[in-house]
């Protein structure tokens, strides 16, 4: 006790001592003054020295967060490149004379999708046949509710089995719980019903019941960000047409399946594959990768007394919900035996997970990414190291790898359904934009079907990509693609832009974005390391970067920054380092660990200061499955291990930093990034920015407008190019305001 009085005395001494640190830089941000919490996390003391700032219903927070957006503005608006860059992205993206996204095919042979011309700023829906020659509105978002003065979007929808009814999810201002609509789609009138707390566009969606009398989805019982039980004990509930919306029919949850023991933080989920089902799956979703899952009679909700049995529990390691029921056959994959994944299937009516029927296995460096059944086949998709994509046809149990019309990153496949022979094709790069096709099952061919017109970028004629394996710090092998022009010299000076993740087991695939490719006709080189915590190469590739193994995710993208820097390729004075949402702690930790090795850290609305996740509204959520507990003496220090927030210093010359938060996000709070922001700006004597844009008007993805995601990478990429020296990108000399 006594070691640990004297301790607090010391930490609370060195806090003060900072207040001692000369400021000669000429960036001045706002202030707050700071109070000091001190926490005892087994045996281990925490110093919390911006505390208060987690009070966001304080006037004197959100007036500061104000200040610190219009600071950060002030220095972003000088830059010199950046209006013209913005511009730039915004042209590249006008070539299109419209965007499509969400497109659905269904068995009725009729296309639902979102749609916005070049000069709309939202998207509306529409229905079309298979021939294109058809197109008819279904729905205007703004024409819902528009007294209120809230700027609604479609964030999610879903037509009946027989497509006489479509069901509109709509939220506003970034908010993730939403409202849904039904439309009658032959007379395109809207039913006069609301549904409130959805969430449809994550845990599964909508499902509608065979007979298309009604369908079923998550409802969140309680949506206020700031309540403690914020997203807890949600429930599954069925929705019949015609009943008062207020009606709540829960058929799987707490409130009807006691006996299972959810936990608050659960999401208690359903799917139904197709009309002709027998069975409703019921799975206990969060951000794990094996979940728990039941399944009952779709006949039984009639009486609402469903009789869940367990289909299958976690530890059979079968990957979330990627498990299909067609007819009587569950096809799932696993990585029980297989660290890279095997698909295989067992009979509903004689369930034996312990030895189920194999129909798919990798080679040693491939991982199975995804998996399509149609009537006559099975199509795999795998991919090596998470960059090189490959698509396999199983057919009466014999395995044909398809060739493909072009090399590909990253393969994505869509359907009709199990029962037709149907199957689309989407190939892409990260130099080759979206290309999709539709397969021919019986000639084996593929024959292009384009939701979009396809455009030419002559501009990056000259881009080139390597793919290269970087040694760790312990002698594991790193992907790394290095994005670059073929014409760059390799003189350690070129503006390099890292992007990162490793969190989930979700890996980053080769994507092919004109935003991202404009950096590199800037002269830059984007790079993407495939750090542990993904599933670049299989599921002992995210085991590694997992709680107490969370370290190796920012070691791993150190070392890709350094072997960068050894082939003169960039320096550490021109070596910029980017992720988001649980992303803040890869570039937070590698910048707190190694502040000399980088010229600038973005993270957009990041995890900066995990340790407190537990004490949010919500606590937490299911993102402790991820992260870990705080009441857990092992968990605990790995959360301590991997807070950006805990392993800020006094007098380091921390990298140039520009943070993002949105304001209503209901995932991370906003309080981790501003507290991040405030600790940097009193630790050190601020040579270098440290900028906290807060969007009092977007959640955790933004604002649905196109002008401020364009803005948003000009701020990013201009502030970027700014600290990595780049000429035309430095500041007017024009004071801020």
């Amino acid at each position: 006790m006594r070691k640990a009085k004297l301790l607090v005395i010391v930490l609370i001494f060195l806090f003060n001592c900072k207040k001692n640190i000369e400021k000669t830089s000429v960036y001045s941000p706002p202030s707050i003054e700071g109070r000091m919490a001190m926490d005892t996390i087994f045996g281990k003391i925490i110093a919390d020295p911006f505390r208060n700032l987690e009070n966001t219903q304080d006037s004197t927070v959100i007036n500061w967060y104000k200040d610190q957006a219009r600071y950060a503005k002030s220095f972003l608006e000088r830059i010199k490149g950046r209006t013209k860059l913005i511009s730039n992205i915004h042209d590249i993206d006008k070539r299109k004379s419209f965007y499509i996204k969400r497109h659905y095919y269904t068995e009725q042979e009729h296309r639902f999708y979102l749609k916005k011309g070049i000069d709309e700023t939202y998207y509306k829906l529409y229905k079309n046949t298979v021939s294109w020659d058809n197109e008819t509105l279904v729905f205007d978002p703004k024409t819902f509710r528009s007294e209120s003065g809230n700027d609604y979007i479609i964030n999610y929808f879903k037509p009946s089995w027989d497509d006489n009814y479509m069901v509109i999810s709509l939220s506003y201002s970034g908010k993730e719980t939403s409202e849904l609509l039904i439309i009658d789609i032959a007379s395109n009138e809207r039913l006069p019903v609301i549904l409130k707390n959805a969430i449809p566009a994550s845990y599964l969606g909508i499902n509608w019941l065979p007979d298309n009398s009604g369908f079923t989805y998550l409802n969140i019982l309680q949506t206020d960000p700031e309540h403690p039980d914020f997203k807890k004990n949600n429930q599954s509930v069925l929705y019949r047409l015609g009943q008062e919306p207020n009606q709540l029919n829960y058929i799987f949850g707490t409130k009807t399946q006691p006996e299972f023991n959810l936990a608050p933080s659960d999401h208690p989920c359903t799917s139904i594959e197709s009309p002709r089902e027998k069975y409703i799956i019921g799975y206990i979703a969060g951000v794990d990768n094996y979940w728990n899952a039941y399944y009952a009679k779709i006949v039984d909700l009639e009486t609402r007394k469903l009789k869940w049995k367990l289909l299958y529990s976690e530890k059979e390691k079968v990957l979330s919900n990627k498990g299909v029921l067609v007819d009587n056959t569950y096809y799932f994959l696993t990585s029980k035996n297989s660290e890279n994944f095997q698909l295989a299937s067992v009979d509903i009516d004689n369930i034996n997970f312990k030895n189920p029927k194999i129909l798919f296995s990798t080679k040693a460096d491939e991982v199975i990414d995804d998996f399509r059944i149609n009537k006559s086949a099975i199509y795999v998709t795998t991919t090596k190291y998470g960059i090189e994509a490959s698509i396999y046809k199983i057919e009466n149990n014999q395995i044909e790898k398809i060739i493909v019309p072009k090399k590909s990153g990253s393969i994505h496949l869509s359907s009709k359904s199990a029962y037709y022979n149907d199957i689309w094709v989407t190939l892409s790069g990260w130099t080759s934009s979206n290309d999709r096709y539709k397969y021919n099952f019986e000639s084996n061919a593929f024959k292009a079907d384009h939701l979009t017109s396809q455009i030419e970028y002559p501009e990056f004629a000259s881009i080139s990509v390597e793919e290269v394996m970087v040694n760790s710090y312990d002698g594991e092998e790193v992907p790394l693609s290095i994005i670059y022009d073929r014409n760059l010299k390799k003189n350690g000076r070129n503006p390099t832009f890292f992007y990162g993740y490793g969190f989930y087991g979700d890996g980053i695939r080769p994507f092919f974005s004109p935003i991202f490719l404009k950096f590199v006709e800037e002269g830059g080189i984007i790079c993407i390391p495939h750090v542990r915590g993904g599933d670049e190469k299989g599921d002992s590739w995210r085991k590694g970067g997992f709680k107490s193994t969370k370290p190796n995710s920012w070691k791993d993208l150190i070392a890709c920054a350094q072997f960068m820097i050894e082939q003169k390729y960039t320096s550490k004075n021109n070596l910029a380092i980017y992720s988001s949402s649980a992303g803040g702690v890869l570039v937070g930790r590698a910048m707190t660990e190694r502040p000399d090795l980088f010229a600038a850290v973005v993270s957009e609305v990041g995890v900066l200061n995990p340790t407190r996740m537990e004490t949010q509204p919500g606590g937490g959520g299911s993102n402790i499955k991820e992260f870990g507990t705080i009441k857990d003496s092992i968990e605990s220090q790995a959360l301590i291990e991997m807070d950006p927030y805990l392993h800020i210093k006094d007098s380091i010359d921390y990298p140039a930093t520009y943070l993002t938060v949105g304001m209503n996000d209901p995932r991370v709070v906003p309080w981790e990034s501003g507290k991040f922001a405030a600790r940097l700006q009193n630790a050190n004597t601020l040579i270098k920015p440290i900028l906290l844009f807060a969007d009092f008007d977007s959640g955790h993805d933004g604002n649905s407008s196109e002008m401020k995601m364009y803005q948003e990478w000009g701020n990013v990429f201009s502030f970027v190019l700014w600290q990595t020296g780049h000429p035309e990108y430095q500041l007017k000399k024009s004071k801020p305001k």
